[in-house]
């Protein structure tokens, strides 16, 4: 008996142990920039549809929708744009291709990515309904300094200054904030702080839930692992690290706080970010609510498959609501 009763401890120990080892390793490779192991390993195995495709349709259309955007990065109107925040130096592109236009939107990029790659076609479209546009480097992404991986919840704070630093070029502006993946996190956890009135509504493009149940997610669809306990020693973990809980950083309890109009886009092809988590989101927002849902479509790819609807049900949204 006591041999048994030994051997439970020792697994026990061994279960922790692995599951602690686990967990920092999870934590390290995906809230710190200096990590390359995600460029390398990680990138394929979370989001294999980027990697897993071949000539297609879709493909084509991604690589013109590429080019325009790169054409309209470098329009003459366009300029780069820092702050300084926190010790760490945050840059943006502004765009202001209509001086007498008070329309503006902020569009907001996703995971390990950079405003260019994500939202430089995005910003073309805006520029085609006479918007303004600031697309930001979230800070530790991009041309931004900094380390540490805010996932949403940090970089509402930089978001919050963004939006300063476009009312302080037009005070009369009135503001979109458009976010792709972890970008539309940061949006929608923007919105449960207090915004001005200049903020007129929100477009979220498969944004996760929380950054825990995001977590949880990756654990089981691409290391194969339970959530329990990684998670929870992760989450503990987290507050050490990087100076903020998993569970903390929650869209959901942040959309609660939002009454703003909100338009949920997401592909039930996600295999990054479950698209299922767009039914949670929107559930908990108090606003205006709307959704598209676009039929296999992968990751922040919603645009690239269906284009033309996908413009069409933004600005509809838009011109009704804000």
């Amino acid at each position: 008996m006591k041999w048994l009763l030994l051997i439970v401890i020792i697994v026990l120990l061994l279960i922790i142990a692995v599951s602690f080892y686990a967990a920092n390793f999870f934590l390290n490779v995906a809230l710190f920039r200096d990590n390359n192991w995600y460029d390398k390993t990680g990138h394929k195995m979370m989001n294999p549809d980027n990697f897993n495709k071949g000539k297609s349709q879709y493909d084509l259309t991604e690589e013109q929708q590429n080019q325009q955007g790169d054409v309209f990065w470098h329009q003459a109107f366009a300029q780069d744009y820092w702050v300084e925040t926190d010790g760490e130096k945050l840059y943006s592109r502004l765009i202001v291709s209509h001086p007498d236009s008070k329309k503006w939107v902020i569009c907001v990029h996703g995971y390990r990515s950079y405003g260019k790659r994500d939202m430089a076609f995005v910003a073309s479209k805006f520029s085609e309904q006479q918007y303004n546009i600031l697309v930001p480097d979230l800070r530790a992404h991009g041309k931004s300094t900094g380390n540490i991986i805010g996932m949403g919840w940090l970089d509402r704070f930089d978001l919050l200054k963004w939006i300063n630093e476009v009312l302080t070029i037009e005070p009369s502006a009135e503001i979109i904030l458009f976010g792709g993946s972890m970008g539309a996190a940061t949006v929608m956890m923007t919105s449960g702080e207090a915004l001005p009135d200049n903020i007129k509504g929100l477009v979220v493009d498969c944004g996760y839930s929380s950054v825990y149940d995001e977590f949880g997610a990756m654990l089981q669809s691409a290391f194969k692992l339970p959530a329990f306990p990684i998670l929870t020693i992760a989450d503990s973990l987290a507050k050490k690290k990087v100076g903020y809980s998993l569970k903390e950083a929650s869209s959901v309890a942040q959309l609660a706080k939002n009454n703003l109009p909100t338009l949920f886009i997401h592909g039930t092809g996600d295999k990054f970010v479950p698209h299922q988590m767009i039914y949670d989101n929107m559930e908990a927002t108090n606003g205006v609510k709307e959704s598209l849902i676009v039929e296999n479509a992968p990751h922040l790819s919603s645009f690239i498959y269906e284009p033309e609807h996908y413009f069409d049900t933004v600005f509809e949204f838009v011109h009704r609501y804000c």
